[in-house]
């Protein structure tokens, strides 16, 4: 008999501002900050990023008391971190980086025509502070980083096999997506606006 075929689901990470996906590093003396991308130069939102924008989410509506997240719910699908009375221990679900679409990927990173598009997705943008007593920028203030322009990018969510199923576990964080408004770093200054969604492959 063949064995059941394991259903992905797929998260739909909308973005619909300028994002800044961080690595912590510079670029000599140009910027200040680059992107984090993929060894084919192709951007992508690290799959950590977006397990821990999930979680935080998941454990403000548990911690509301919000009826379509239960209680347990952060530690059932995202594991408990080690503190001083406890272990680690992992959660029910893995994801994955967020990705262009399989097809876009395969036409940017090996068509001699598309590899000319992906400079395309990125942009620069620069910041300064301002004296507010005289509205004259600031001495060796000015910053600049690089900016993926807005896109559409999808990320597989998997259940870990061995872990103890929730059989609902789809619809607790379906209820818990919308608190997801933003990607990225700098979220708290409009960048990276986000909405997301499940879709199925």
């Amino acid at each position: 008999m063949k064995p059941a075929t394991l259903k992905v689901d797929i998260l739909k990470v909308d973005i619909l501002s300028y994002w800044h996906p961080g690595t912590g590093r510079g670029s000599a003396f140009h910027l200040d900050a680059v992107t984090h991308e993929g060894s084919d130069g192709l951007v992508r939102l690290p799959g950590r990023t977006l397990k821990g924008l999930l979680r935080d989410a998941l454990f403000r509506a548990e911690s509301w008391g919000w009826s379509q997240v239960p209680k347990g719910s952060t530690s059932a699908l995202f594991g408990t971190i080690a503190g001083t009375e406890r272990e680690s221990n992992p959660g029910l679900l893995r994801v994955s980086d967020a990705l262009l679409p399989e097809e876009v990927r395969a036409y940017l990173s090996t068509d001699p025509e598309g590899r000319k598009l992906i400079p395309g997705l990125y942009r620069e943008h620069f910041s300064t502070r301002i004296e507010p007593g005289t509205g004259v920028a600031l001495g060796r203030s000015l910053r600049g980083m690089r900016v993926v322009v807005p896109l559409e990018l999808f990320a597989q969510v998997r259940e870990v096999p061995g872990m103890a199923p929730v059989a609902d576990w789809r619809e607790r964080l379906g209820a818990v997506l919308p608190l997801v408004n933003a990607v990225g770093a700098h979220r708290t200054r409009g960048f990276g606006r986000a909405a997301l969604t499940w879709t199925q492959e």
